[in-house]
């Protein structure tokens, strides 16, 4: 071999280790953030597998144009929740628990923790809707086939009962 065609094939190799020493990190990043996100998704699957609620009783109390409602619900998953990332709807109407004020919802507590945003498992939580509305206005049919109570959580994990009056 003359010293043209090492002298080329110098410079092939050359380009080749800085083309090589480019694409590599990126390989790898890519990767890691790869791997990195289907953790994350594993990680939300099994919270959501351990998430589970149910709603114990809902009940109107009507004083006086003021309809008051309370739902009694339980954490009954193995993971701990946040109250004000749990939604109730009533009738196809929204009553968030984040940022409340006294013409949303007013959440009273569970039995363990009353000033907590934490809703541990096996607790119970109270929420109480204040309305300034009459039992028509809110869209109560007086029929329990058709009125109903959602709660939902963060994970969007969700139960529903039939409201009583």
């Amino acid at each position: 071999m003359g010293f043209s065609t090492s002298g080329a094939v110098l410079v092939i190799l050359v380009g080749f280790l800085l083309a090589v020493s480019a694409i590599v990190p990126t390989v790898f990043s890519v990767g890691a953030e790869t791997g990195e996100a289907f953790a994350a998704q594993n990680d939300q699957f099994r919270e959501r597998q351990n998430t589970a609620v149910a709603i114990e009783s809902f009940e109107y109390t009507d004083a006086t144009n003021e309809t008051d409602a309370i739902v009694n619900v339980t954490n009954e998953g193995a993971t701990s929740l946040s109250v004000t990332m749990t939604d109730v709807v009533v009738n196809g109407q929204f009553y968030p628990t984040q940022g409340v004020d006294e013409e949303t919802a007013v959440v009273v507590g569970d039995a363990e923790r009353n000033q907590s945003d934490v809703w541990l498992p096996g607790t119970h939580l109270e929420i109480e809707i204040v309305e300034d509305r009459t039992d028509d206005e809110i869209g109560l049919t007086g029929n329990e086939s058709e009125d109903s109570v959602r709660i939902t959580t963060k994970r969007g994990v969700a139960d529903s009962a039939a409201i009583t009056t």
